[in-house]
């Protein structure tokens, strides 16, 4: 079971999974998803931080995909009064829309076991010219995936994350980089 206080979710071992201190990376990462406004694709929607976001831009369409049982049942009371949002309840690697492309998807998940599936999956869901941005736990990971022949940009946010509250180590970090992924 989640914990939900008024400023970060705790999974069952008490460690932060989203916090409120992530606003200014949500809305860098939201920004970035939605250049080519039309249909998104969000993967995970934590405290619905991204979401608020994308849902300032004009899109289309915002599909947002959330395995977690009680993150889902937050994400279907913040939907009701959108109609452009299409929720699904699972896991992305197998959950996307097989019938649908994206003009941008978002990704940031919890302990994703398929994080390492998600570059070459997400690519054939995009439309051309669609963009891939995604939450990463540090600089190491984003030089892990293999991004030949894409056209790769970094921003890098300065955050103010409470150093000595926080159990999980790359949330102690004070800079951080959203990815834009464009992909022919």
């Amino acid at each position: 079971m989640y914990t939900f206080l008024k400023d970060k979710i705790l999974d069952e071992k008490n460690q932060e999974v989203m916090m409120d201190w992530e606003v200014p990376i949500m809305k860098e990462h939201a920004k970035i998803v939605t250049e080519n406004k039309g249909d998104i694709l969000e993967i995970g929607f934590g405290m619905g931080i991204c979401s608020n976001f994308i849902q300032q831009a004009n899109i289309n369409t915002h599909t947002i995909i959330e395995i977690h049982d009680q993150v889902f049942e937050r994400l279907l009371k913040w939907a009701k009064d959108k109609p452009n949002v299409i929720p699904i309840k699972g896991d992305w690697f197998n959950s996307i829309p097989k019938n649908k492309k994206y003009d941008g998807i978002m990704h940031d998940t919890w302990e994703d076991k398929n994080y390492y599936s998600f570059i070459p999956i997400a690519k054939n869901y995009l439309k051309p010219k669609g963009i891939i941005t995604y939450y990463n736990p540090d600089f190491k990971h984003i030089t892990e995936h293999n991004f030949k022949n894409d056209n790769l940009t970094l921003t890098k946010i300065n955050v103010n994350p409470p150093v000595k509250k926080m159990k999980h180590k790359y949330f102690t970090r004070k800079d951080y980089y959203c990815i834009k992924i464009t992909v022919d």
